[in-house]
C-alpha cells in the first residue's frame, strides 16, 4: 500500500498513521468489524453532515464527470452510476447505518483498488470549496473509501 495513501488517510481521519497502516492490511470485512474503525465512524457528527448534504452534492456535480471519464478510459469502466446524489446519500447512509455500509465493498467489487487508491486524493479535494461542513465530509469520504483502498476479500 502506498505510503502516501496512508498518509492522506490518516490526515482525513484523524487516526495516527500506524492505524491506518494496520487496517489497510486487513480484508475489508474485518475493517468493517474493527472496533477502533466503528468508533472512528460514531464519531463523524451525522447531523451536520445531513444539514450540508447540498452543499457536497454541489461540489460533486462539479467534478463528478472527470472521474467518471478517468474510470472509463484508465480502467475500461463505462456507464457507472455514481452521481452526486448517489456519493451523498452514500456518505450520510454510511454514518447513519454503519453496519450496512459492508455492502459497499460488494457494490464497488468491479471497481478496481487501484483506481480507489489513485483517486482517492482528488475525490477528498472535491470538497475543498465547502464553505460549511467540508472537514467533517472530507473525513467521512476518507473513512468510507479505507476499505475499498484495502485488500480485497478473494
Amino acid at each position: 500500500m502506498p505510503e502516501k495513501l496512508s498518509q492522506i488517510l490518516a490526515d482525513y481521519t484523524g487516526m495516527p498513521s500506524s492505524e491506518v497502516i494496520r487496517l489497510l492490511g486487513m480484508s475489508q470485512r474485518d475493517i468493517y468489524a474493527d472496533s477502533a474503525y466503528k468508533r472512528m465512524v460514531e464519531q463523524l457528527p451525522s447531523n451536520l453532515l445531513y444539514e450540508t448534504l447540498p452543499q457536497a452534492r454541489t461540489a460533486y456535480e462539479r467534478y463528478l464527470p472527470q472521474f467518471a471519464e478517468i474510470l472509463a478510459t484508465r480502467y475500461g469502466m463505462k456507464n457507472t452510476p455514481m452521481s452526486a446524489f448517489t456519493l451523498g446519500n452514500w456518505l450520510v447512509g454510511f454514518v447513519e447505518q454503519p453496519t450496512a455500509i459492508i455492502n459497499l465493498s460488494k457494490i464497488h467489487s468491479r471497481l478496481p483498488q487501484q483506481a480507489v487508491i489513485e483517486m482517492l486524493p482528488e475525490m477528498i479535494g472535491m470538497l475543498d470549496g465547502m464553505s460549511e461542513g467540508r472537514e467533517s465530509w472530507q473525513r467521512a469520504l476518507a473513512l468510507m473509501a479505507l476499505p475499498l483502498a484495502a485488500r480485497r476479500e478473494q
